[in-house]
């Protein structure tokens, strides 16, 4: 079941329908959790099979955890704690890796949130601990279960306890970026993707230009795609009355590779923050462990991306210019840069605008990997670039076009967001605001490519 189907529409009318006049809170979470089994199901009742089963299990290990630090064990917590994450490790291992069973939709993701579920409550950082319902509530979540984003425990839990009730302004919001992740995956990502595809297919049948606006393409197009699916789902959890955050911010506008992971998968770049580099020490022992720290951390990004050799390479690479970019900073070398949690962007001068290029080029060819299917492709794709081979001329028009819109938006969100994503809902209250959204809901269906339905994070 797709976002973008009939089914959907008619699963989220009939729970929204049903969370409105429901008032008692048991009632409420088990439509819910029907709801989001029911979604999770449509796709093979074998994966629905392991995350209820994964569930169970990750509310067994709180459980025993939970009563152990009560009763005044923290080492046996400790151990329960680590054992379970384990196990939890091993089963998304061995999915990954072992190539015995088709990889479960949305594995990747709602095991992070089962991990954050047990660490969470290890630190005592839920005021208490959860019921067996809203655990199935909160890992089978079904508007972020495949593709993200990747909530916290501590972030989501509490909120089954107040969750907003919908309104006017909530129904407004919600439904407005939801159309602006439709329009992102339809109209913008899956179009770009018949040129990209085309391109990649034959690498050695394209000039050297033509193989490098394709990966520009692919950047666009990865960008659209997952910011898309993003939108899409803080769209309609926010329909829901939860709150799922940022998941992304205009990446590309980044100076550095700290800022772009700032802006990029922010939940995912989170989870890594709190659950792997600060347990590794964070910068808490010296410079070098906290080089080694970053260097693992993106290390574990890239075996969580992908099982093959192009994954570890691309969160090796990654690491590597988080760890010399942290050495020029710790140096005085580098200017402080403009952040998307900073209070003000930085002002825009020549020099900024030629860091940002260059950290844009350096992203664009660490995602040939994504795309490229073995290394020697991926090798293949960046020496053509180099050596500008001679070969077939193609230069896609809506690369150039949604590049431009891209450009135009970043320009926007650093003259008046301070560098931040400029998106505001239109006034639906008002008639130009109601004419507005009609006319881009119009434009969504006269430009949607329908060829290619699925989103590129899901297969993670």
């Amino acid at each position: 079941m797709s976002f973008l189907s009939v089914k959907f529409i008619i699963l989220i009318t009939f729970l929204l329908i049903s969370l409105h006049f429901i008032r008692n809170k048991t009632t409420e979470r088990m439509i819910l959790l029907a709801s989001s089994y029911l979604f999770y199901g449509s796709f093979d009742l074998t994966m629905l099979a392991v995350l209820i089963c994964l569930s169970v299990f990750t509310w067994i290990g709180g459980y025993m955890l939970n009563k152990a630090q009560k009763d005044g064990r923290p080492k046996t917590a400790r151990i329960i704690c680590l054992s379970c994450i384990a196990v939890q490790t091993f089963i998304l291992m061995f999915f990954k890796f072992a190539g015995l069973f088709p990889m479960p939709v949305g594995l990747s993701f709602y095991m992070l949130q089962a991990i954050s579920f047990l660490a969470d409550n290890y630190r005592g950082e839920l005021s208490e601990f959860p019921s067996l319902l809203d655990t199935l509530v909160y890992i089978g979540f079904f508007p972020q279960i495949v593709s993200g984003p990747i909530v916290k425990a501590k972030d989501f839990i509490p909120q089954l306890n107040s969750r907003k009730k919908l309104d006017t302004a909530r129904l407004s919001y919600g439904i407005q970026l939801f159309a602006l992740g439709a329009f992102m995956k339809l109209v913008m990502a899956d179009r770009l993707a018949v040129s990209v595809d085309s391109v990649y297919s034959a690498p050695l049948a394209y000039s050297g230009l033509s193989l490098f606006f394709a990966s520009v393409g692919y950047s666009l197009q990865l960008l659209f795609d997952f910011a898309g699916y993003s939108n899409m789902a803080i769209g309609v959890a926010w329909l829901l009355g939860y709150d799922l955050g940022r998941n992304f911010n205009l990446p590309y506008l980044s100076s550095d590779p700290s800022d772009f992971w700032k802006r990029w998968h922010i939940s995912l770049s989170t989870w890594l923050r709190d659950y792997v580099y600060i347990p590794l020490g964070g910068s808490r022992k010296g410079r070098i462990r906290t080089y080694i720290n970053i260097f693992i951390t993106m290390l574990v990004s890239g075996l969580w991306h992908g099982s093959t050799l192009n994954f570890l390479i691309w969160g090796a690479i990654h690491g590597l210019w988080q760890v010399v970019h942290r050495i020029i900073k710790d140096m005085g070398l580098s200017e402080v840069s403009g952040s998307a949690n900073d209070q003000t962007y930085p002002k825009v001068r020549t020099k900024h605008y030629i860091s940002v290029a260059l950290c844009f080029l350096a992203v664009n060819f660490l995602w040939i990997p994504f795309h490229a299917e073995t290394l020697s492709d991926t090798m293949t794709v960046i020496s053509g670039i180099m050596t500008l081979q001679p070969g077939i001329s193609y230069f896609y028009v809506y690369t150039f076009i949604f590049g431009a819109i891209l450009l135009v938006v970043q320009l926007i969100a650093v003259r008046l967001c301070n560098g931040n994503d400029p998106f505001k809902p239109l006034p639906l209250n008002k008639m130009y605001g109601k004419i507005l959204f009609c006319c881009f809901l119009i434009a969504i269906a006269m430009f949607a490519y329908f060829g290619n339905g699925a989103f590129i994070y899901a297969k993670f």
